[in-house]
Parts: structure tokens; sequence; C-alpha cells
């Protein structure tokens, strides 16, 4: 019995050996293999690079890295420039960290450090800062199945000397989604607390929500590609597009939408608008060149509410124009 005891006990153990032999070289295979993918893709990366650096496109990342042993891979730069040369576009932006997890390449997720400027030729400046900006994606080789972004504290301010704009913009928080639903694309945004500073005037803080669908649209973030004439021809479905002043002020549109090949917006919205006074008078302060216009507007718009505060009406918009009824409130530049 004490030698079959015996032979037993060594049996377990050249099995756990076997097995502790096993996860030894599985872990120097998977260390090897992640180091050396890791060194390559660092190498093709730089390459990439430098030759972009001669071209009419380039990029540049300043002291570009490889991290995440042992469970991700991410790329990492002290900071990105990006300069196109024939559209006269160039940015740069702070701090870049990105990672994927080994198990799922296909998922990945960033952080990007402000502050961040945008050129474009002549004289078109964008600065832009924020406290935090994160963003994810799903990919393949088929192109961008979704992605996804989120900042908190946005700062940013648009000027064009040529042209006599300076703009500020502020949010406490913003989000933006994309993805691919079936042959169409589904896109969604939000700010929160959303403020404008025109140079002669400050426009309250309010928060903003657009949801809306676009047919045909899927192969724009695949590998395919966007037509050049995107987005001309492009048929919308606008689910909700909510502006919020709090109280339960909102106003929302919602409806079909088409951009025509000459890029103006046709189509029938539905206006749901609540605190209509409310909305006049703030139109009016911040634009008070139009406050004729926002008083006669509230009017027609209390007319068909009965009277009240509230009311859910008809905008018909006929190449870029939007028409209350018979009568033009508005204008949509053409894209």
């Amino acid at each position: 019995m004490a030698s079959s005891s015996r032979a037993e006990t060594s049996g377990v153990t050249r099995k756990l050996v076997r097995l502790a032999i096993a996860v030894v070289l599985f872990i120097a295979l998977y260390t090897g293999a992640w180091f050396y993918a890791a060194s390559w893709l660092k190498g093709t990366l730089s390459q990439q690079l430098a030759a972009s650096a001669q071209g009419m496109h380039s990029v540049s990342c300043s002291n570009l890295s490889v991290r995440g042993f042992p469970f991700r891979i991410g790329l990492f730069c002290d900071s990105v420039g990006v300069d196109d040369r024939p559209s006269g576009l160039s940015a740069t932006v702070g701090a870049i960290r990105s990672a994927a997890q080994v198990y799922r390449p296909g998922h990945g997720v960033i952080e990007i450090d402000g502050p961040a400027q945008v050129r474009v030729t002549p004289d078109l400046v964008f600065d832009v800062d924020w406290d935090l900006l994160r963003a994810s994606a799903t990919a393949w080789t088929n192109g961008l199945d979704r992605a996804s972004i989120a900042y908190d504290g946005l700062k940013g301010r648009l000027n064009v000397p040529s042209e006599a704009v300076s703009v500020g913009i502020a949010a406490t928080h913003g989000e933006k989604h994309i993805r691919q639903s079936g042959e169409a694309l589904d896109i969604a945004a939000s700010f929160d607390a959303l403020s404008l500073d025109l140079g002669d005037r400050v426009l309250p803080p309010l928060d903003v929500a657009a949801d809306l669908t676009i047919a045909d649209a899927a192969k724009w973030i695949s590998a395919e590609g966007p037509p050049a004439d995107v987005p001309l021809g492009a048929s919308v479905e606008l689910r909700r597009l909510s502006l919020d002043l709090g109280d339960g002020k909102v106003a929302t549109l919602s409806g079909p939408l088409k951009v025509g090949d000459d890029g103006y917006l046709s189509g029938t919205l539905d206006l749901d608008i609540a605190g209509i006074t409310v909305w006049r008078d703030r139109v009016s302060e911040a634009f008070p060149e139009v406050a004729e216009t926002a008083a006669h507007v509230a009017q027609v718009i209390q007319g068909l509410s009965t009277g009240g505060d509230r009311a859910v009406v008809k905008l018909n918009v006929q190449d870029g124009t939007v028409y209350l009824g018979l009568f033009p409130i508005a204008f949509i530049p053409p894209f």
C-alpha cells in the first residue's frame, strides 16, 4: 500500500512540474511576443511618421513609445501635430495616451491632453482646452464600427480676423457618439451648460442634445470612406434636437430632412416649445436686431396654441428657408 501511495504522489508531482513548466514557457513566449509586437509597432510607426514629414500630409508624435505590458498595448506621445499642406490645415494637441486590450485589439481607448490649436489658411485659428478628454472606438479591417468622445470643462475661441469673427465657446460637459446601424449611420451629441461669447454679447448657457440617423451612410466610417461630396444628397431623420434653458423651458425639433445637391436643407419639422415668452425674451436680449421678428414669431406660435405658453407647431424647410405657416422665420446656410 505504501508503494502504491508513493507512486500516486510521484505521478501528481510530475503533473504539477509539467504544468509549472508549461506556465513558465507560456509566460516567456507571451512576454517575448508582446515586446516583439511593441518593437515592431513602434518601428513601423516611426518610419511612417518620418516619411509623412516629407510629403503633403504629415503627422508628428514627439517621444513616441509603446506601453501597457502585460495585458494592454498602446501608443504614447508627449504631443501630436498634423499638417495637411494642400488644404492649409494644421493642428497640434498635447500628450496622447492610448490603450487596447491584448485579447480585444479592435477596441481602443485614448486620452488627450490640452491645449489644442487648429489653424486653417489664411487666418482661421481655433484655440481650445479642456479638463479631461477621453475617446473610444471599435474598429476592424472593414473600418470603424462605432466611436465615442466625452470631455469636461471645455473652453475655446475661434478667431477669423479677415471675417471679423471671434467666437468663444464653453461647456461643462459634452459627448459625441457615432455608430453603424445596418446601412445607416447613427449620430448623437450633447452639451451641458453650453455658452457662446460673441464678443459684443454672451449668450446664456443652455443644454443642447441631438440624436439623428443618416440613411445609407454607414459606409462613411467604413474602410470605403465617405464620398467626395458628403453630405450632399443625404437623407436625415432628426429624432430629436433639444435646447433646454432650465425650469422646463425646452424647445425640441424632430422630423425628416434632405440635403439637396446644392447643399440646402429641405424637409418638415415638428417644433415642441415650452416657455414661449421666455424664449422670445432670451432671443430678443441676445440678438436685439431680430427682437421684432422674435416677438412676431412668438405671437404666431401662441396663436396656434390658443394663447398658451406651450405649443407644438409644424415648420417647413424649403431650400434652407424655414417657414412657420406662410412666414419665413429663419435661414439655414448650405453645407
